[in-house]
């Protein structure tokens, strides 16, 4: 690694080597590329990029224009450093077919105005083609009936061309000039069994459509409640399932590296819906404009099976699009965490002195202040001690007849040395034979 590296490491601490070193690969092989197109080709928010263009300031022409061109002081530095591509994704864009073509004038023909109400950002052409290339690949689409919950990339008409093999597709988009569009390329196209369906996702869908579809693609707003609201109407459309070959979600969403938050939050309201997450591919669609996330998001291939089911909407649904006021997204900070205890000294578990006192001692070890403290006492020896805390609940209750307890924990606030809670709980109570749930 070259102290060049080195250095622009230094003051780009969150990129790894690999992508300072593909960064510096496309600024010396594409002379001349703009802000934009190296957004979306590298997948980075636009503050990240800003950052990593004033680090290497003085080999560029100049670091605030569009343009993103090596001066000679840049050129001559570059062409003497090993310099490897990065695979910026898992799924290529490059090696394009005469499929492509078909869909490039599929895009040319019938692209739509994006509008910023439903939250639309036009993907770019090659990523229209391999989103359909994807559910082909992955086999979702012959003989199966494939539903779009918006489609504002015409992906509808895209694997239409790419693939006759399917049974039919149905496009739900509550944008009339959407549809027509649509409908105008699948009448010009002659694809059959192509239809579609004036749709508010935020209202309840028409029976007839319960049930009815193999696999479902969106690509949602990027927020809570629009990510919840979609799955809520996929899993619907996808209805019961039996079993193990599975029905399908494809999910596209985005956010900035820099907001891994934001990920953990989508992988549990994934996991709400018990769906499995087969495949997850960052960066895999690029899109005009959103370059506050890299103008790329993610594609979450979801398994639905015997397990997966609707959830409950416990949210405003009204509020669902990036520029309305998302008051969900600002609720109190929670930790919720659940200890299944095994092995705990049988003494212990039917002794109400011994169990307050180990539990005072776990409460001092992550300084969680009692307010106040009561235990009750089952015929079956079993007891329940409820600790209220300052911002915090705490209560554990006992099985002797199994030699376990079960702790459950929430806090208002970061819970101290969160990271050794299990251990903590293993030394006051023991034994080495607990079960650490975290549930948010």
């Amino acid at each position: 690694m070259s102290n060049l590296i080195e250095q622009i490491k230094i003051q780009n601490p969150d990129l790894k080597i690999s992508e300072i070193e593909g960064l510096l690969f496309i600024l010396r092989n594409e002379p001349e590329i703009s802000n934009n197109a190296l957004i979306r080709k590298s997948g980075l928010p636009k503050e990240t990029l800003k950052l990593f263009k004033k680090s290497i300031s003085d080999y560029l022409e100049n670091s605030g224009e569009d343009e993103v061109t090596l001066n000679k002081t840049g050129k001559e530095v570059l062409s003497g450093i090993e310099l490897p591509p990065y695979k910026w994704t898992l799924y290529p864009s490059d090696e394009l077919t005469l499929s492509y073509n078909k869909v490039l004038e599929i895009r040319n023909k019938y692209d739509i105005v994006a509008k910023r109400e439903y939250d639309q950002f036009l993907a770019t052409p090659e990523t229209t083609y391999n989103k359909a290339r994807v559910a082909i690949d992955k086999g979702v689409v012959q003989g199966k009936n494939i539903a779009f919950i918006g489609d504002d990339d015409l992906v509808s008409l895209a694997l239409a061309s790419v693939c006759s093999s399917y049974k039919s597709i149905t496009v739900f988009d509550i944008d009339g000039d959407l549809l027509s569009k649509v409908e105008t390329g699948a009448k010009d196209l002659n694809f059959k069994n192509l239809f579609t369906a004036k749709y508010d996702v935020r209202k309840e869908l028409n029976q007839k459509y319960l049930g009815r579809f193999d696999t479902v693609i969106f690509d949602p707003p990027y927020t809570k409640s629009g990510v919840t609201l979609f799955l809520q109407r996929a899993v619907e459309l996808l209805g019961k399932v039996g079993g193990f070959e599975g029905k399908y979600i494809f999910m596209y969403y985005g956010n900035s590296f820099k907001s891994p938050e934001k990920t953990l939050k989508i992988q549990e309201i994934v996991n709400r819906f018990n769906l499995v997450i087969e495949d997850k591919i960052n960066k895999f669609a690029q899109y005009e404009g959103a370059e506050s996330v890299g103008s790329s998001s993610s594609l979450y291939v979801l398994k639905a099976d015997k397990f997966t089911h609707p959830v409950d909407i416990t949210f405003d649904s009204k509020n669902i699009y990036t520029y309305e006021k998302q008051e969900d997204e600002k609720f109190p900070f929670v930790d919720h965490v659940v200890l299944k205890v095994h092995d705990v000294a049988s003494d212990l578990l039917i002794s109400k002195g011994r169990l307050m006192g180990s539990m005072e001692k776990l409460c001092k070890m992550h300084r969680f202040k009692v307010v106040s403290k009561e235990i009750s006492v089952f015929a079956g020896g079993g007891m329940t001690a409820t600790f209220v805390l300052a911002n915090s609940n705490l209560v554990v209750h006992t099985w002797p007849e199994f030699k376990a307890l079960h702790i459950d924990l929430i806090t208002c606030s970061p819970i101290f040395k969160k990271e050794v809670l299990r251990e903590s709980v293993c030394e006051v109570f023991g034994t080495d034979r607990v079960e650490y749930l975290y549930i948010e």
